[in-house]
């Protein structure tokens, strides 16, 4: 694991960079859109939250034929509109103890899913860089195949907690 992390090391960071530039730019620009309350809905199932948060993190990985740009523009968009929801939040009267149950617990996971699923994205730049810089062995298929396992496996985990915990943990509050 140790050998694929620091193979793999420049897309997760060029991955988390994106992801963290954008949630800086959603706080401090978190005036561009309108405070609404929000609407309120059913509880999503384990099920919904899944398959939803998977079709994103795989749509941001099938923009690894974009060679990263843009991988580069959903990580930032995501991470804006992460940032945005925190302000918006807070805005609305809830506290931030509130704020960070309300994000945290199923972000663990969810957020390195979708830095997971970013890092894919970059992947085939880094591959073609990595090619021209002379490196023979090539492992694109090898790398994309353990982040898919990790992506499902995260994405799930966070879906479990989204749907069951994070509503309990609200209601403590």
């Amino acid at each position: 694991m140790q050998i694929f992390l620091k193979r793999n090391s420049r897309v997760l960071v060029a991955a988390c960079s994106c992801y963290a530039v954008g949630l800086l730019l959603g706080i401090i620009f978190s005036n561009v859109l309108p405070v609404d309350k929000p609407v309120t809905s059913q509880n999503p199932t384990i099920m919904e939250f899944f398959i939803h948060n998977l079709v994103a993190d795989l749509l941001i990985s099938f923009t690894i034929f974009t060679f990263g740009i843009f991988t580069m523009v959903l990580l930032v968009m995501n991470g804006f509109l992460v940032g945005l929801s925190a302000v918006h939040s807070l805005e609305l009267g809830n506290s931030m103890p509130y704020v960070l149950v309300a994000l945290l617990p199923h972000g663990v996971f969810e957020i390195p899913s979708m830095i997971v699923a970013g890092a894919i994205g970059f992947k085939l730049l880094d591959t073609v860089m990595m090619k021209l810089k002379g490196k023979s062995k090539i492992y694109l298929i090898q790398d994309i195949s353990i982040f898919l396992v990790m992506i499902v496996c995260f994405t799930l985990i966070a879906a479990v907690i989204e749907a069951t915990v994070t509503p309990f943990l609200l209601t403590l509050l």
